[in-house]
């Protein structure tokens, strides 16, 4: 309580979110709790992630919206489902909240049908992918250093929706802070939970390695 609830009023006031607010959730253990202790993280369970997150939201609105797609959408994500060497470049750094993490899935057509209306694309080129469209409504995305992105692979590249036919293939990529082609748009402004960042991003020739 201490630590959050003054933190809460200016938050919301002034969109304003505090640059040492995941370190600081990290050294007090707060982030990873689902990871297990070789990778940074706590070594717990998502049921403990979980009541951390419920006693988090007592003090503060904001701070919960963040660290979810921080801790869950992109951190246990990157951890499950990445190789040894993914967890080992980007796992401790999210536990430790050096690095702040997002999902980048929604689009400005394609929200609660987010894969079958996704338009933003993903083309093989050698070892690496190509990146190109916009995401929007991403939670994070103004202050986020690694991003799990969401896009179609090039082979669905024409199809222009879901009832055009079959679900398109979809992949995940990791992209980084500072990628060559991407950028972040904007910081919208929104009614409520202000002070929880929320941004626009594009990708515009975004190169990825394809072993991201």
């Amino acid at each position: 309580r201490p630590e959050l609830y003054p933190l809460a009023p200016r938050m919301d006031r002034d969109e304003w979110w505090p640059d040492d607010l995941f370190p600081r959730l990290g050294a007090a253990g707060y982030l990873g709790i689902a990871v297990p202790e070789e990778y940074g993280g706590v070594g717990s369970t998502l049921v403990t992630s979980g009541l951390v997150l419920q006693a988090i939201s007592r003090w503060n609105h904001a701070v919960p919206i963040s660290w979810v797609p921080h801790d869950n959408l992109c951190l246990d994500s990157l951890f499950r489902n990445g190789n040894k060497e993914q967890r080992r470049r980007y796992v401790p750094g999210l536990c430790k909240g050096t690095s702040v993490g997002a999902l980048a899935l929604t689009e400005p057509g394609a929200g609660s049908d987010a894969i079958g209306s996704m338009r933003t694309t993903a083309r093989r080129d050698g070892d690496r992918y190509i990146l190109n469209g916009t995401k929007l409504y991403i939670t994070n995305g103004p202050i986020a250093d690694v991003f799990i992105v969401y896009a179609r692979l090039d082979r669905d590249a024409n199809q222009p929706d879901a009832a055009a036919g079959p679900r398109p293939s979809v992949g995940a990529f990791i992209v980084e802070k500072g990628c060559a082609g991407f950028s972040v748009a904007q910081k919208l402004s929104k009614m409520g939970f202000r002070g929880s960042p929320t941004g626009e991003l594009v990708f515009e020739n975004c190169s990825v390695p394809a072993a991201s």
